[in-house]
């Protein structure tokens, strides 16, 4: 007759609350991994339509840039073909993509385990088996970062941290690891500078 077993449930209570973190965290990959990847798109987009633009006005305006129009000209279009090729590798569409999938079937796993606790029995063989298939699922994406998990909750502190500095680290850790991410993020808007500096003269030259 199979039993009821006490320490299974346990381990699945632990089971299940590590997989919610996870799939959580990667839930916030998968919209930072999407942003991104709209950023960039944005930038290549941004960064191609000058560099053809200004190249069109440059056919009635030699002198639109300066005596070194033509060399600038051509390095920005370097420089827009180096963005292209870099987000592309990048890839963050993909990578998007695949974080949806993989936090979908985490998010399933900790479904199935709150049914298994309902239920009037859980064994170490239902655990061992459902924690095989979390553990698989796992490997199958890459993982997300510290940012990702933080957007939902506290860091791990050591045991030896003061009780009363403990909120104050989490809030510098959570906030430090915003910053970075943002800022990772934000930094296809920045190249966004360029093609402004290319229309200015453009329409300048148009109007004059």
């Amino acid at each position: 007759m199979i039993v009821d077993d006490k320490r299974a449930r346990e381990r699945l209570t632990c089971i299940e609350r590590r997989a919610y973190k996870t799939y959580r965290a990667r839930e916030s990959a998968c919209s930072r991994l999407g942003r991104r990847a709209r950023a960039w798109n944005w930038a290549i987009v941004a960064l191609s339509t000058a560099t053809t633009v200004a190249a069109v006005g440059m056919l009635t305006d030699s002198d639109m840039y300066g005596p070194n129009g033509s060399t600038l000209l051509v390095c920005v279009s370097i420089f827009a073909l180096v963005v292209s090729l870099a987000a592309t590798n990048m890839n963050h569409s993909g990578r998007s993509r695949d974080m949806f999938l993989n936090y979908r079937k985490i998010q399933r796993i900790a479904v199935e385990i709150e049914a298994m606790k309902s239920g009037k029995i859980v064994t170490e063989v239902m655990v061992t088996a459902i924690s095989d298939r979390y553990q698989e699922i796992l490997d199958e994406s890459e993982n997300h970062t510290p940012g990702d998990y933080l957007r939902h909750f506290s860091p791990n502190l050591p045991k030896d941290q003061p009780f009363f500095l403990g909120d104050d680290v989490s809030q510098f850790l959570r906030r430090r690891e915003m910053l970075r991410d943002t800022t990772v993020t934000s930094l296809p808007y920045i190249t966004l500078i360029l093609p402004v500096a290319l229309f200015v003269p453009l329409f300048q030259s148009l109007l004059s």
